[in-house]
């Protein structure tokens, strides 16, 4: 197993004595200790957290009970809410497998996943190319990245968090087995490692609203058009990376599934074609396990027409 070269980003806050701060390092705390228990455990008790999360999620409720009537058309009501229901599980066991990812040892996740493809990294890297690893966000993605990190070094890119004392907390847990975070407001970073023949880990699967438009073009995901990022293919263009979709999810026994993807060929293509293709893919992926993908962000809140509103907006029922 590789060694993980030293970590380059670095935080520093001052220490707080806010109530959230306190309630905060008190509740990582807890986490270490629970990330010491066997992993099925651990998923035993986000299926708990999951039953207390139902009352709490409000809006996001909301949210995923509408992207899923735009996703899965064909499914009743009660086949929607029965999805609804694995997903709030799912969500639940997700608190864990983030916890796990960041604070369970190696020995105690190394015999709990599978992984498929690995040789596409390994024939990329050997001929001196960066990889531009394309994933997405299932509620498994804290888990699936830090088992693919027993493999191979990954630079992974993420979203700042607002409160500083839980930027430093999670940061300081992710470096401890990816070889750097990349703020996702500076792309000049994982631009460097792609041209030094690095990994680097990124979801373009979100819409970033109005000021993401720069950016993103409307293509179909699930039947619907939806503001997708046209960055992969413009990263490639630049680097010479490879661009590798990366796909994980938990399966019936508790175990993990990761899956590596061949290269796209698309890659030395026309950005757009790129996520027109990696759409496609997730798709499929998400298919597979459509409990485990994150149906609560506004996935389809940017519309192509201006006038057009949002799908999430509560309307007023009229009828009653």
């Amino acid at each position: 197993m590789p060694t993980i070269e030293k970590p380059t980003a670095k935080t520093a806050t001052k220490l707080s004595f806010r109530p959230r701060h306190i309630i905060l390092r008190f509740s990582y705390g807890l986490f270490k200790l629970c990330a010491k228990l066997p992993l099925r455990i651990q998923l035993s008790l986000g299926r708990g957290i999951a039953f207390i999360m139902w009352p709490l999620l409000g809006q996001r409720m909301h949210v995923a009970r509408t992207n899923l009537k735009l996703c899965f058309p064909e499914l009743d009501d009660a086949k929607r809410e029965a999805l609804l229901r694995r997903h709030v599980d799912a969500l639940g066991m997700g608190v864990f497998d983030a916890v796990a990812s960041w604070f369970s040892a190696d020995a105690l996740l190394s015999e709990q996943y599978r992984i498929e493809g690995v040789e596409h990294l390994d024939v990329t890297l050997a001929r001196g190319k960066g990889v531009l690893l394309l994933g997405a966000h299932f509620t498994t993605q804290e888990m699936g990245v830090r088992m693919l990190s027993l493999h191979h070094q990954v630079h992974c890119v993420y979203r700042r968090h607002s409160d500083p004392v839980q930027e430093a907390t999670v940061l300081q847990a992710r470096l401890r087995h990816f070889a750097d975070m990349i703020p996702s407001d500076d792309m000049r970073k994982a631009l460097k490692y792609l041209r030094q023949g690095k990994i680097v880990w990124y979801t373009p699967d979100q819409d970033f609203g109005e000021y993401g438009m720069e950016h993103s073009v409307f293509l179909p995901f699930f039947g619907v058009e939806a503001a997708t990022v046209t960055v992969p293919g413009r990263l490639a263009q630049s680097t010479g990376a490879a661009l590798v979709p990366f796909f994980f999810r938990r399966e019936a026994d508790g175990h993990y599934l990761l899956r590596i993807l061949p290269p796209l060929d698309e890659a030395a293509g026309e950005p757009v074609e790129v996520a027109r293709v990696f759409n496609e893919l997730l798709e499929q992926e998400i298919k597979e396990a459509p409990e485990q993908y994150l149906w609560v962000h506004q996935r389809f809140k940017t519309r192509p027409d201006p006038a057009e509103a949002s799908p999430y907006v509560l309307t007023e029922d009229k009828s009653s």
